[in-house]
């Protein structure tokens, strides 16, 4: 008789899979594209297809008065370049972790060879969180700077 136990859930559970991209290159005004075509908030700056960063719109939105030619501008002038990652086999308690431990709101899924597969957002992953555990992974997330 097979084992009829769940397997617990991973990374690659929750994520939503291939995520809209684009490069260091592309300006901000192509990013918003994707933040209103793709309905996200997060667009995973790649290069060969490996994250070298992550451009959010509130990164777009925090530089607008900075830069007078905002939309023209290349997305590796305002983008995050450390970038987190997990691996897709990742449970959902280190998926969490990393939330907290880098005080996160979306995380890159990637494989062995750095090639990104993913993105998780807090909202996908909380539903999978006990709850007595959100408390303090929110916490975390919102206290750091």
């Amino acid at each position: 008789m097979p084992d009829e136990t769940p397997q617990p859930l991973t990374a690659a559970d929750v994520m939503t899979p291939s995520p809209r991209t684009c490069s260091a290159f592309s300006t901000i005004l192509e990013a918003s594209m994707i933040f209103r075509d793709a309905q996200c908030g997060a667009v995973p700056v790649v290069d060969g297809g490996r994250p070298i960063g992550i451009v959010t719109d509130r990164d777009v939105a925090m530089a607008a008065s900075t830069f007078p030619d905002l939309s023209s501008r290349p997305v590796s002038d305002i983008m995050t370049k450390e970038v987190i990652t997990v691996a897709p086999g990742a449970s959902l308690p280190e998926v969490a972790a990393k939330f907290a431990e880098h005080a996160l709101h979306r995380l890159l899924v990637v494989d062995a060879d750095e090639q990104l597969q993913g993105i998780i957002a807090w909202a996908d992953l909380a539903p999978h969180v006990p709850e007595k555990s959100i408390g303090h992974v929110v916490t975390e997330t919102l206290e750091q700077p």
